[in-house]
């Protein structure tokens, strides 16, 4: 058996050093993975490597450093994902391009399966991975608040919830009170859209894959640490951006994720030119590989790579 460790600290630890002196916060109020924001683009991390030990999976990996099950797949094509080979080299794909939008509140780009908060110091950002919608039962996608906060909540099931349980064969409880078993973990944010909360998950399984009835899944030790940085009435922007552009200094980047559905892709679709043009800012010039483009939106990898750069 592989010995149990604090993956938690040893997570922060490794992120300090790939990233170098104030990246990470250091402090009691540590959060997640996260970054100063930078005043030069909106790029932010570094790619990081590790090797495949015994009794590891991709998911199991990607938690020690807080990067979800469906971006760890998509960062180590082929490898397998319950049994990766011991001692193979595994790809963190822990570098981001911020998603578009204003830095304030949270921003939640479905189509990577993660979590942007905006610190109110208006200096830092973190960083966490989500679980989402299953198919039929689609993460509502736009702007709203959040409207209640509850630490450990008591899950009343909605009657579409309860329906679908009971059409397979499921009998559960129409309230679920607080517990280790509670579906909502241990903190819940619930949104202006109907039935629609951000909340923690006993199954850490189900954070960074589609498992949810809509509802936005963290693991437990993340939704503690975004319940400390949110407030009643904190703006929520959700959003589908499988494309992102991204900027450093003079340099450009592409960042590509597999659209979660065809309908998703086509609600949050922009080009690539008017995405270049938003970052590049107005009458600005760049030179950016095409081929190397469209190479990476093919590959779909989920980690930001170059493909040009100002003039």
């Amino acid at each position: 058996m592989k010995k149990q460790v604090n993956t938690v600290a040893i997570r922060k630890f490794a992120v300090a050093n790939m990233l170098g002196i104030g990246a990470i916060l250091f402090s009691q109020a540590t959060f997640g993975i996260t970054f100063v924001l930078p005043h030069n683009g909106n790029v932010v991390g570094h790619v990081q490597y590790t090797n495949a030990q015994y009794g590891d999976t991709l998911s199991t990996i990607g938690r020690a450093y807080d990067i979800g099950g469906y971006e760890m797949v998509e960062a180590n094509p082929g490898v397998d994902y319950k049994n990766p080979r011991r001692g193979s080299t595994i790809v963190i794909p822990s570098k981001f391009v911020l998603p578009e939008g204003p830095r304030k509140g949270v921003v939640i780009n479905i189509a990577e399966m993660r979590l942007y908060v905006y610190h109110t110091d208006g200096v830092h950002v973190s960083t966490f991975p989500i679980g989402i919608g299953q198919e039929g039962w689609n993460t509502p996608m736009g702007a709203t608040t959040i409207t209640r906060m509850r630490e450990h909540p008591t899950w009343v099931v909605p009657d579409s919830i309860m329906e679908n349980e009971r059409n397979h064969g499921v009998d559960i409880p129409k309230v679920m009170p607080p517990g280790p078993k509670n579906p909502l973990g241990d903190y819940a944010m619930s949104l202006g859209f109907k039935s629609i909360v951000i909340h923690g998950s006993p199954y850490p399984k189900g954070v960074g894959v589609r498992s949810s009835h809509g509802c936005i899944r963290m693991l437990n030790e993340d939704v503690s640490q975004l319940f400390k940085l949110v407030r009643v009435g904190t703006p929520v922007t959700i959003l589908h951006q499988s494309t992102k552009i991204g900027r450093m200094d003079n340099n450009l980047y592409l960042e590509a994720h597999v659209p979660v559905s065809h309908g998703a892709q086509a609600e949050g679709y922009q080009s690539v030119g008017s995405l270049l043009q938003k970052v590049a800012g107005d009458g600005k010039k760049y030179n950016v590989e095409w081929h190397t483009i469209e190479r990476l939106q093919n590959k779909a990898n989920g980690i930001p790579s170059p493909i040009g750069n100002m003039l």
